[in-house]
């Protein structure tokens, strides 16, 4: 039984039993079961054969197939590749001020002792609302101090009882509607900068960037940092560019179109190669490309993927690691 299991050969295109000579000695029964393991190794081996031949082992390789729920839950970004305008930028840090050009500061008119405070820190004021009253020491009589626009009161330095004289800024009234923001550029850098350029303020590494330009820039540098200013002059309707907290901006020096790009993020690297990930039919298929010049948000596309074509732009390194992945059966 075994010198005729060990004759059985399996070919590419089908299973045939060899048996030798000595099998036609055996009982009917014995060959009975040496032809069902047989025909049991055809059977793979044609459905084995029809696979390779409508889903190639290269084919079957290179389409990656999700479902839509595994798509959503991996969280891939699908785009379309087309043309983009590419940007030399600089990067600069800078910190959010009031508009000193709608700020008012509010010092006593007379010296004397605060009798009340009506205002806090942070409360909206309209231009003649009493902030607080002070006894004067000439007269002995009492005044009020009062606002003189509308706007925040961003600065607060007045107590119950305390003697206050007319050099002391009492109150600091700034209207955030509009901000300055004042970056920080050193000396490579700021001779690139001009009035004028376009600029890209964000708040946070996740938050929408905001869009300025900017507006001035100072004649003299600051001696303790070695940096020039330069300042953005930005529309703050929701109040969510707080005086005081830092940003990061970005400085546009130049514009270049280029006919087709992916965003930067939708690049992997396959076998040293740079690719990416098309949407096609069946799933999501890695197609090497030949890339151009870049930015931080876009790649230029030479070739391997025509415009109109989808690709997967973010978190298309979960596509890569799907890949990658050895299948069952496979040495790791």
């Amino acid at each position: 039984m075994k010198s005729v299991l060990a004759r059985i050969i399996i070919c590419r295109r089908g299973c045939r039993l060899r048996p030798t000579t000595a099998a036609t000695t055996w009982s009917r029964h014995a060959l009975v079961q040496v032809a069902a393991i047989a025909a049991a190794f055809c059977v793979s081996c044609s459905h084995s054969n029809k696979a390779a031949e409508e889903y190639p082992a290269s084919e079957q390789k290179k389409v990656i197939q999700l479902s839509d729920e595994a798509l959503k839950k991996a969280e891939i970004i699908i785009e379309t590749a087309g043309p983009a305008v590419l940007k030399k930028t600089i990067k600069l840090n800078g910190k959010i001020g009031p508009d000193e050009d709608h700020t008012a500061q509010i010092n006593p008119r007379f010296p004397g002792i605060v009798k009340a405070v009506a205002k806090r820190l942070g409360d909206e004021v309209k231009s003649g609302d009493t902030l607080a009253v002070i006894e004067s020491n000439e007269s002995l009589q009492p005044y009020e101090v009062k606002a003189q626009i509308d706007g925040t009161i961003i600065k607060k330095d007045i107590a119950l009882g305390e003697f206050v004289d007319t050099s002391k800024t009492i109150f600091i009234v700034a209207d955030l509607k509009t901000v300055w923001v004042d970056f920080s550029a050193y000396r490579n850098d700021a001779d690139d900068l001009r009035v004028g350029q376009k600029v890209f303020i964000r708040t946070s590494e996740s938050g929408d960037a905001i869009d300025s330009t900017i507006s001035y820039i100072s004649p003299v540098g600051a001696e303790n940092t070695q940096t020039t200013l330069a300042r953005v002059v930005v529309a703050n309707p929701n109040g969510q560019l707080r005086p005081g907290l830092f940003v990061a901006g970005e400085v546009v020096l130049g514009e270049e179109p280029v006919p087709l790009a992916v965003k930067a993020h939708a690049l992997q690297t396959i076998d040293e190669k740079p690719t990416v990930f098309v949407k096609t039919g069946k799933g999501f298929e890695p197609r090497e490309v030949t890339t151009g010049k870049h930015d931080d948000e876009f790649v230029q596309i030479k070739a391997g993927i025509a415009a109109g074509e989808k690709y997967a732009a973010d978190n298309s390194f979960r596509l890569k690691s799907e890949m990658t992945r050895p299948q069952p059966g496979e040495e790791e």
